[in-house]
């Protein structure tokens, strides 16, 4: 009974993680099982019954061992699948812990302000301050956890997009605008190259705007000091292209294929800049396809990089 309960909690795993029959270390150790005894069966009657060259029999046990060992392979593999799977999820929550402690901490600390503040006559004007704060961290915590829904439902293949005409013109002045200030602080200036009179899209305007919010931080977030960046929006054939283009410390080639993959983080940007979680660019990939648009970036180590996607009209 226990050995039933722990093969269908494998196969459970294996389903989990998206894994058919022969990718899941479960069904291929009973595959191999079972060939196993029916080539030793078939081996022993075809050398005892049908056949007296051991030529054979030896070619019999050549074959099933070739079967046997591309089978151990999958059974490897499947279990490389489901460590690595196992080692997402820890990663996944130890990122979601992290993220969260710093608002929670402030929410305590603004609270325990709040309360000293209330007791006293004249602190209606300081209590209204810390009210404020409350209330941009509680965005900050909504926008956070809306962030790994997003996340979930990527990954189980649900992210459903809403349909809405908006100007993207629009809303990459009113990102920009709203970064001007993290910008100041970081020396870094943003230039705008936007061409006039491009029809309005129908999409997902929140999702669009992570999109563009994701490029523009990590141009601000991993430029040089005094760098410029510069973003742009044209259209290109039956869609509209946007690009935003730093001066920042680039990617390094050996590391630029997993740039889009979910908490991947290069080597020399954690050193350049700690901060950060490693899914932005991975969901504003899975946005961008879903709108059925295409998204890339070039970059060089040390001279910084273009992030770009295109949006049909």
């Amino acid at each position: 009974m226990a050995g039933d309960s722990r093969g269908y909690y494998f196969f459970k795993e294996c389903r989990s993680v998206r894994l058919g029959l022969w990718q899941c270390p479960p069904f291929l150790f009973m595959v191999i099982g079972l060939v196993t005894i029916i080539a030793m069966i078939l081996t022993y009657v075809i050398a005892t019954r049908y056949t007296e060259e051991p030529e054979v029999a030896a070619l019999i046990v050549i074959v099933e061992t070739i079967f046997l060992f591309v089978l151990g392979h999958l059974i490897i593999a499947g279990f490389n699948r489901l460590a690595e799977a196992h080692r997402m999820k820890s990663e996944f929550i130890s990122i979601v812990s992290h993220q969260l402690r710093s608002p929670l901490s402030i929410f305590k600390w603004t609270i325990d302000m709040l309360e000293r503040v209330s007791a006293r006559p004249d602190g209606r004007e300081e209590s209204r301050s810390f009210l404020w704060t409350l209330r941009d961290t509680t965005e900050y915590m909504i926008r956070l956890v809306n962030t790994f829904l997003d996340i979930s439902r990527i990954e189980e293949g649900m992210l459903i997009l809403k349909h809405e005409r908006f100007s993207l013109e629009g809303l990459i002045r009113y990102v920009v605008k709203n970064f001007e200030t993290y910008a100041r602080a970081s020396n870094v200036a943003i230039e705008l190259d936007i061409e006039s009179g491009l029809s309005e899209l129908v999409g997902d305007r929140d999702r669009i705007m992570m999109v563009i919010q994701s490029f523009v931080d990590n141009a601000i977030r991993y430029s040089m000091r005094g760098g410029t960046i510069r973003v742009a929006m044209k259209r290109q054939g039956s869609a509209i292209y946007m690009e935003v283009r730093d001066q920042g410390v680039g990617i390094p080639a050996s590391q630029q294929e997993f740039i889009f993959q979910k908490f991947f983080r290069a080597e020399n940007s954690k050193r350049f800049q700690t901060e950060g979680t490693g899914i932005g660019l991975y969901l504003a990939k899975a946005i961008v396809e879903a709108a059925g648009g295409a998204i890339g970036f070039e970059s060089e180590e040390g001279r910084g990089s273009i992030f770009w996607c295109t949006l049909p009209l």
